[in-house]
């Protein structure tokens, strides 16, 4: 996180990395596996078009996150493109999606750094750790945090990494914003915090997680 500060100590109402990513369950493992599939995507596509030259940083971004949306949607994780994220009047469009009470956004941070919120109100609203109303089918919820997924190309458009943060406060700049925390994602090769290795299904699916969730608020209800 060059050049930004993390804030100390973390508030008890809000999540360490470790709580984060138990919460999360195979969320960050799934993620990791649709945003390589989409950047291999996009570098097939830079190798076959463009092959003598980089891509536009923008059109690449925004490639990348057409596909990931895609198969975030056919894995069960209900992410909708998140327009309002810009920086340096490039579009680094993101994702958001809501899991297990966190709002999460995943968003263009190469090397774990977090994008300044520019004059948006909304993002700076997001990163001031705002909670936010969602819906579970048809009952409301409230977040309990927001949290930011960090990704980056390498120099041949593969993915460099996925960093998962915690923001404090939102700035106009990069080196205006803070965060609680941010720490990088082990690859899935490596394993998971809290997850055991587990042997996925070729679509990614979390519709088992999901149905989980709902049960789970189901008995919370009848106590």
């Amino acid at each position: 996180m060059e050049n930004q500060t993390t804030l100390v100590p973390l508030p008890p109402d809000l999540p360490d990395f470790n709580a984060a990513m138990a919460n999360l369950r195979r969320v960050p493992l799934v993620v990791y596996q649709v945003l390589e599939r989409a950047a291999s995507k996009t570098a097939s596509y830079r190798d076959a078009e463009f092959s003598e030259q980089r891509l536009d940083e923008g059109f690449a971004a925004t490639m990348l996150r057409a596909h990931a949306i895609k198969s975030l949607k056919e894995s069960g994780i209900d992410a909708e493109p998140d327009d309002d994220w810009t920086l340096d009047s490039l579009p680094f469009l993101g994702i958001s999606f809501h899991y297990n009470g966190y709002h999460v956004k995943i968003l263009k941070g190469s090397g774990g750094v977090l994008p300044g919120c520019g004059p948006s109100k909304r993002k700076t609203s997001f990163y001031g750790q705002i909670q936010s109303m969602y819906l579970v089918g048809n009952k409301p919820m409230r977040t309990t945090a927001n949290l930011l997924m960090l990704w980056g190309f390498d120099s041949v458009y593969g993915l460099s990494g996925l960093w998962l943060a915690l923001p404090a406060l939102g700035g106009a700049r990069a080196g205006d914003v803070s965060a609680f925390w941010c720490e990088p994602i082990p690859h899935p090769i490596e394993g998971l915090l809290g997850v055991p290795k587990p042997v996925v299904p070729p679509s990614d699916n979390l519709g088992g997680l999901l149905i989980e969730l709902s049960e789970e608020e189901k008995k919370s209800k009848i106590k």
